[in-house]
């Protein structure tokens, strides 16, 4: 039995040194395999590399070009939307236009009748002035043939004062005659309705709106030509009505100028600048030239430019 378990024991360590010996030359194999991997022939590298850089090549484009559809769906989308906020506010602008026009028809009307009124009243004011007139003359000799013919009589005194009361109200029905006269003359300088056809109306001055454009200094002779002159700004409702009549997006030149001396704006008229609408950061004479003349857009904001570029401009003349 002792023999039977020695070679027993036996088998199993050579067992062991078997599965030993197997699991070192798998070791041995596998590690040549590596060696034989990483010493690759150059060819076989450069190949393995090409394939690398090829793949990921192919991934980089995949990603660009799914990068380029997106952003061409979202270019699309602006575009859609701002061609949709141009046809809105081509819309807005057309129905301001239409409003604006039906505006200024009643209120053209209103004022023509509003005139003829003013005529009627100025003519019956001159019919009641000579009917007066005619009056004093006559009431003039009555009163001088009543004290002729008082004169001499007991009653002289109460005619005198008679007559001194009838001074009197003469006196007060002239003076009324003059309030009301002098009240329909301010009436009629109160309002315009001598404006050209093609001119537009605020206040007491009318104003044409170009629908070519000029240089500043060949505006400035167009408007000379049709007896006006380039606007001139006075105040912030001036502003305001020059920009409601700018209908398109579109600079107008203004009267306005510092090409005597960069920085001193003036108007035409000699008139120094205290009343401005200037853009955010201008004037900022920018440009090889410099910008010496002045602009104003649909926003009522104005801006300097070059006075040799061509633009709309805007006279002004009185009524």
């Amino acid at each position: 039995m002792a023999r039977d378990d020695g070679a027993d024991g036996a088998c199993e360590n050579w067992e062991l040194t078997k599965d030993a010996l197997l699991e070192d030359r798998t070791r041995r194999k596998a590690s040549k395999r590596v060696l034989s991997f990483l010493t690759l022939s150059p060819q076989r590298a450069v190949v393995l590399l090409a394939l690398l850089l090829a793949l990921s090549f192919v991934l980089l484009m995949a990603l660009t070009i799914g990068n380029i559809q997106r952003v061409s769906a979202v270019r699309e989308e602006l575009e859609r939307a701002q061609l949709q906020d141009k046809q809105s506010q081509a819309t807005a602008w057309h129905n301001l236009s239409k409003v604006q026009h039906t505006l200024d028809t009643q209120l053209s009307a209103e004022l023509r009748a509003i005139h003829r009124r003013l005529l009627n009243v100025s003519q019956e004011v001159e019919d009641v002035q000579q009917k007066m007139a005619q009056c004093r003359a006559e009431c003039g000799k009555e009163l001088s043939s009543r004290v002729q013919a008082l004169e001499g009589r007991d009653v002289l005194r109460p005619a005198l004062q008679q007559l001194e009361e009838l001074r009197k109200e003469q006196s007060h029905i002239s003076t009324l005659l003059s309030t009301v006269l002098e009240e329909t003359q301010n009436l009629t300088e109160m309002f315009c309705t001598r404006c050209p056809a093609g001119w537009q109306q605020f206040a007491k001055t009318c104003y044409y709106f170009s629908t070519e454009k000029k240089s500043w200094i060949e505006a400035r002779a167009a408007c000379s030509m049709l007896g006006a002159q380039l606007a001139i700004v006075n105040s912030e409702l001036e502003n305001k009505f020059l920009a409601n009549h700018i209908m398109e997006i579109r600079a107008f030149w203004l009267g306005l100028s510092d090409m005597h001396r960069e920085g001193d704006w003036q108007w035409l008229d000699g008139q120094a600048l205290s009343l401005s609408f200037w853009r955010s950061g201008e004037p900022n004479n920018v440009g090889q030239h410099g910008e010496d003349c002045a602009t104003v857009s649909s926003s009522g904001l104005w801006n300097d430019v070059t006075c040799t570029n061509p633009e709309a401009w805007i006279c002004e003349r009185s009524c």
